[in-house]
């Protein structure tokens, strides 16, 4: 029987680290069927992929498209970058579980960094199989968030979770396992998931031991108290029973720069006492996040509704402007650091003709401070803004993506260009990730090999998540496949321009079908959604 695809005269970069090597890959159905080199037999498509690597397809360790995906299920922005999986649920932000009295809460939550969500799901489960009937391109591996939970069981409050809600937020994280997420994340600095103590985090993660479940952090605080925050999320870990996985690891502000050292110090002294710590980092040192997480914890009590009322307060306005206004100049609190008004861009908003401006132009096209402006926008566009960060510094980037334990996670969502094209200056990364790794930092700067790269974005977080059979090329594994031409392979996506898609990746195969087809989208719906090899 002919092959269904055979790519022929390739170079081979096979996910684990191992040098390249001249291989075909036949495939059959959605099934690696032989790797090796010179394969002989017949195959209804052929392509050559002479002059190019041929490697597993991409694994976005950290990712928020779960919150677009009924919109935008073709993920686009992604696959055409060579991932076909991504990791969702992070940073305590998930679509379910909902609590049928709180889907107005839900949906302002979700707001806040531009998902439309319908909510027509509680349970997890419900919500998955929602998942797999929009058809996304892309395969799905789906964590729960804390934040979620939290909404569920005791709502937006400032609160320490009583005994009776701790349960409802252990059962409901056990459904959520039961149905296929494989952990649970925190986002320690956006609410309601910020008003959770440390022993609420580890009963939660003791009590997902049983399931193999991972604890997915964004750390309390990734400025100042970010050594103390990296070392709670590895206490958790420890007396949870689970491993731990480190979100976007970074040191937020000019300040901290310094701290990186001390923070990758910590993380490699918990694996050398066994362990099970890693992290996740996106290639560029700006970030991007909601507006409104530029206030404090405290501001966010309630909820968005609350948030407001505060914001409309002229005495609650200047307690905020006193307490983060740094040398009246830079804008800090605790989770980010302190960054210049001219280091905050928005990103997107209602208001299209300030997307890409920063706060500092802003206050001069209202004749403001840009405190004020920044708050008077927030307050018009009911907290829906989301911005640009400029926090971090280049050479601790590059410090974080060459450590070994260190994987690759966009932290972004997966949009399109074209007509139809959601609009905004969103950061480039949702466009530019991992060519960037390819080729800036592997090509251009030799940081790494590339055989290591592709490690990073492929056999490395598959092993993490104790995937089957993706990640690497192997007969039997999944057909998931990217083809590339290491000398060409760049991001095209800036952060003037922002929807724009990379070059060098002609052909992207997830389960069996080429999606990326000779540099043209083909949106076969063909995505899955994982569930752990416990």
């Amino acid at each position: 029987m002919a092959w269904s695809l055979l790519i022929r005269n390739g170079s081979l970069v096979d996910g684990t680290g191992a040098p390249a090597r001249a291989a075909d890959v036949a495939v059959e159905g959605d099934r690696i069927a032989a790797v090796g080199p010179g394969l002989r037999g017949e195959a209804r498509r052929v392509i050559d992929a002479a002059g190019h690597v041929v490697a597993p397809g991409f694994i976005d360790a950290h990712s928020h498209s779960d919150l677009f995906y009924l919109e935008c299920p073709s993920a686009e922005s992604k696959v055409r970058q060579g991932c076909t999986t991504e990791v969702v649920g992070m940073c305590s932000f998930s679509p379910a579980p909902v609590h049928p009295a709180r889907r107005d809460v839900m949906q302002a939550w979700a707001g806040g960094v531009g998902a439309r969500l319908d909510l027509r799901w509680e349970t997890f489960g419900q919500y998955l199989d929602a998942l797999r009937a929009a058809r996304p391109s892309i395969n799905v591996a789906h964590f729960v968030g804390h934040g979620a939970l939290r909404l569920a069981a005791i709502g937006p409050e400032d609160r320490h979770a009583a005994p009776d809600d701790l349960r409802a937020m252990e059962r409901l994280l056990a459904e959520a396992l039961e149905a296929g997420a494989f952990g649970y994340s925190t986002g320690l600095v956006y609410p309601p998931s910020a008003y959770a103590t440390t022993d609420e985090l580890i009963a939660l993660a003791r009590s997902m031991a049983r399931y193999r479940g991972l604890y997915f952090s964004h750390i309390r605080g990734e400025s100042s108290m970010v050594e103390d925050s990296i070392a709670e999320a590895i206490r958790i870990g420890e007396e949870g029973g689970v491993g731990v996985q480190i979100a976007h690891v970074k040191a937020a502000g000019r300040e901290n720069w310094p701290k990186m050292d001390a923070v990758l110090a910590l993380i490699e002294r918990a694996r050398q006492r066994g362990l099970d710590v890693a992290g996740d980092v996106y290639p560029y040192a700006a970030g991007s996040t909601k507006m409104d997480n530029l206030l404090p914890a405290w501001v966010h009590d309630g909820g968005i509704a609350k948030l407001l009322e505060r914001i409309a307060d002229r005495a609650t306005r200047r307690r905020i402007v006193e307490e983060c206004l740094v040398d009246g100049e830079r804008w800090g609190t605790v989770s980010m650091g302190a960054v210049g008004f001219d280091e905050i861009q928005i990103a997107t908003c209602a208001r299209r003709e300030l997307e890409g401006m920063t706060l500092a132009g802003l206050a001069r096209r209202t004749g403001t401070t840009p405190a004020e402006a920044m708050l008077d926008l927030l307050s018009e566009q009911r907290a829906t803004v989301a911005m640009v960060v400029f926090s971090q510094s280049p050479d601790n980037v590059a410090k974080v993506l060459a450590h070994p334990a260190i994987m690759i996670g966009s932290d972004s969502i997966g949009l399109f260009a074209g007509d139809g094209a959601k609009p905004g200056k969103p950061h480039p990364r949702a466009y530019g990730t991992f060519p960037r790794v390819l080729g800036a930092y592997a090509r251009e700067q030799k940081l790494f090999p590339l055989e290591t790269a592709v490690h990073k974005m492929t056999g490395m977080p598959s092993a993490r998540l104790r995937l089957r059979d993706r990640g690497l090329v192997r007969e039997r594994w999944a057909a998931d496949l990217v083809v590339f031409d290491p000398a060409t392979v760049k991001d095209e996506a800036t952060f003037a321009e922002p929807h724009r898609y990379p070059r060098g990746i002609p052909y992207v195969i997830v389960n069996g079908t080429p999606v990326v087809d000779g540099g043209r989208f083909r949106a076969a719906g063909g995505g899955r959604v994982l569930t752990p090899g416990r």
